[in-house]
């Protein structure tokens, strides 16, 4: 199973042979096309994702995806605990910039997909947490 709160990932997969794709409800956050879910346990249950893919408002300097208010990181620190495992979607502008709320580590992540653009010393910091990179 696959589980997002983002509309456009959930548009994008839904098609893919083999893949259960789970959009998680809420409360529409317009300007990211994502759910803000209040109660996650009431909305997922017992449910366990296979592969959670997760949006970046930013990443901060301490490795910690940040998002602009609480109730987006919520949801998406309650994504990353259902998940085996986290992919996470940051193209290289979102890197060592901070924000109100913590989502959750970058040390929890098992594979970011990013631009070309990644600079060094990020890259080498996920090189040594044992992330696997995608550069697209």
């Amino acid at each position: 199973m696959l589980a997002t709160t983002a509309m456009n990932i959930d548009q994008y997969l839904m098609h893919r042979q083999g893949l259960d794709v789970h959009m998680i409800g809420g409360r529409v956050f317009a300007s990211t096309a994502s759910t803000i879910v209040a109660d996650f346990d009431k909305a997922v249950g017992g449910l366990v994702a296979h592969q959670a893919f997760l949006s970046a408002h930013a990443i901060d300097a301490a490795f910690d995806v940040v998002d602009v208010n609480e109730d987006i990181a919520r949801t998406k620190r309650n994504l990353v605990r259902m998940a085996r495992r986290v992919i996470l979607l940051a193209d290289s502008s979102k890197w060592d910039i901070g924000a109100a709320s913590k989502a959750f580590s970058v040390s929890r992540v098992d594979m970011v997909i990013t631009d070309s653009d990644m600079p060094q010393p990020i890259r080498s910091r996920l090189d040594r947490l044992g992330v696997e990179v995608r550069y697209v």
